[in-house]
């Protein structure tokens, strides 16, 4: 057998081996149609600033406030449904859950149903990127920005595809409960200047994020040390694990260029101006 044999091999195994629960759901079935739209994010993202380039910044003040108040809304009722999700299945265990693969317990299919909402809704996210293009607001689409957006689907399919329940459930409901409040201050800003005066908590959903993705690794860190879910689930623990560590280097550097060495600079200015 040679090693194309092999891999293709491999891979018809790897896809008819998900969990049963979701193999039948949209975008599910195989990796592709998320490959897809990952690399039509990227695609964008490299030309939509040369389009934009000669033409007048677009004014969605409207559409923004619509659309981050619907996250708003999405991002509340996932943190509600992933709690009441887990509270509704008998004994489940918070910090070491394995998922069982059967199909038709609504219990179990209750929580795969918002793991999969909850990664359908990293595309439609997508918009933050597609919105801060229009306005000519390039600054914001930073390595950070679009390293987040890209690899969230690409983690997230695997979550749904082999995963969808047990301890995944924590990371998500962590991140759907942080974007209740970030989402909330865009749409708050998105009304206009007369809002600035209240919206002097932006440095603290920095640290929300944060605080966050730290908890978030010491939690997969201990479902991974307990081998909650298998071989393969543990090597998705371990993608996983690895991203969110990522994920507080660079929002860790983010705070510091932001916010630490933004008020040193600040109070050197201030110091040059008395003396």
């Amino acid at each position: 057998m040679t090693t194309a044999q092999r891999i293709a091999d491999y891979y018809k195994w790897a896809i008819e081996n998900g969990d049963p629960k979701t193999a039948d759901w949209p975008l599910i079935a195989t990796p592709w149609p998320t490959i897809s739209l990952v690399a039509m994010y990227l695609f964008i993202v490299k030309v939509g600033p040369k389009i934009m380039e000669k033409r007048e910044a677009y004014n969605l003040r409207e559409l923004l406030i619509v659309y981050n108040f619907a996250l708003v809304v999405l991002s509340a009722w996932m943190s509600y449904e992933f709690v009441a999700s887990i509270l509704d299945i008998p004994n489940f265990n918070f910090f070491c859950q394995a998922v069982p693969q059967v199909r038709d317990d609504q219990r179990l299919n209750r929580l795969a149903r918002v793991c999969y909402v909850y990664w359908l809704s990293k595309f439609v996210e997508y918009l933050d990127t597609f919105f801060f293009i229009l306005r000519k607001k390039n600054n914001q689409v930073t390595f950070l920005h679009v390293y987040h957006h890209t690899s969230m689907c690409i983690l997230w399919w695997l979550v749904c595809k082999y995963i969808p329940g047990g301890v995944s459930f924590f990371g998500a409901a962590c991140n759907s409960f942080v974007h209740v409040v970030m989402y909330a201050y865009y749409c708050l800003s998105a009304i206009g200047p007369q809002m600035r005066p209240y919206l002097w908590w932006k440095r603290y959903i920095t640290k929300l994020q944060l605080t966050q993705f730290v908890i978030v690794v010491i939690y997969l860190s201990n479902a991974f040390r307990r081998n909650c879910i298998g071989f393969w689930g543990n090597v998705q623990l371990l993608l996983h694990l690895s991203f969110v560590a990522t994920m507080v280097i660079l929002f860790g550097n983010f705070y510091i260029q932001s916010y630490l060495d933004a008020n040193k600079a600040n109070r050197r200015n201030k110091q040059k101006k008395h003396d």
